[in-house]
């Protein structure tokens, strides 16, 4: 993935846009100043919207989406990132951690990490420079930033406390409408901000959320067939191939996808390879012939191949090579 840049310039007022698109990838693009790549893996068509909102050194984000997808994702760089997802528990990982109804996700902006979202997701979350945040809490708190980081990348937050963080940043977004209403200016939303995110850190009831042995080695196998199906995309590894290659058995390797994934390998190899067809004919040049691009990515029967994609994306090859 290449480098994000940096934030824009302190500005005097809030920064506040709605993006809307029917395209997994499209959406991944519209989150400004993230390195971002979706793969959709439930079927239908795709809707989903970002409501962002900038301030001096603070990105605050809605994001919304219709469709389960696996997220590759990294925020600007000397940034923290805080995700809160709405969802059930199960439902949602990061990293291979599941995710409960109570999860806050942290992570450090520039390094590159994986969410599995749920279908009809929506997600809240801040960016915040980190020099600025870690100053605001020294000041405030007399708290070290990178200490308080250390605790863990999944938290539990106490039942209210979540749904009280997430109303605190509702009603900033709702706010920023109104920027001529006193206290509403960029300054005095990014100290409520920051008062937010220092509340959580050091409340007593955030508790880590640990990671179990099995379900880390789950996660790199699943990691290992998608970068496996990535750098061989004219040969689609069948089951036998990859219990040799990964020296697992076929139960082993489909209790790891069941549990990280929710798919079995040859339905969530398959979609990865759709994406990637997708991605070329929306993005490509659009000179060469759908069967050419199929071909590319291992897909030998057209007939199968365009039942395959309309199923995933609701739509045939031909409709997202217009669109693109």
């Amino acid at each position: 993935m290449t480098a994000t840049s940096s934030p824009p310039a302190r500005q005097a007022h809030p920064l506040r846009r709605v993006t809307r698109s029917r395209d997994a990838d499209e959406q991944a693009h519209n989150l400004s100043q993230w390195d971002q790549r979706y793969d959709q893996l439930s079927p239908g068509s795709f809707e989903g919207s970002v409501t962002e909102l900038w301030l001096p050194r603070t990105q605050v984000f809605v994001e919304t989406a219709n469709r389960a997808l696996r997220q590759t994702c990294a925020a600007w760089p000397r940034s923290v990132w805080f995700g809160i997802p709405a969802a059930r528990d199960g439902m949602m990982s990061m990293g291979g951690k599941p995710l409960s109804s109570r999860a806050v996700c942290i992570r450090d902006g520039g390094a590159e990490f994986d969410l599995l979202t749920a279908p009809d997701f929506n997600l809240f979350g801040i960016v915040v420079d980190r020099l600025a945040f870690a100053d605001y809490l020294d000041s405030t708190a007399h708290q070290d930033l990178d200490r308080l980081l250390l605790q863990g990348d999944v938290r539990n937050l106490e039942p209210g406390r979540k749904e009280s963080l997430c109303a605190t940043l509702a009603g900033i977004l709702a706010d920023a409408e109104n920027p001529e209403t006193p206290g509403t200016d960029a300054d005095a939303l990014q100290e409520r901000i920051f008062d937010a995110l220092a509340d959580m850190l050091l409340g007593r009831d955030t508790v880590p959320v640990p990671t179990t042995r099995t379900r880390l080695i789950h996660q790199t196998t699943v990691d290992r067939v998608r970068q496996y199906v990535l750098d061989n995309p004219e040969h689609p590894p069948a089951i036998p191939e990859l219990c040799a290659h990964l020296h697992l058995s076929r139960r082993a390797l489909q209790n790891c996808f069941e549990d990280i994934t929710g798919m079995p390998p040859l339905a969530y190899m398959r979609s990865l390879r759709l994406n990637a067809v997708r991605r070329a004919l929306r993005y490509g040049s659009g000179h060469r012939p759908i069967s050419s691009i199929a071909y590319d990515w291992g897909f030998t029967h057209m007939s199968q191949f365009a039942r395959d994609y309309k199923r995933l994306f609701g739509e045939l090859p031909s409709d997202s090579l217009r669109q693109g």
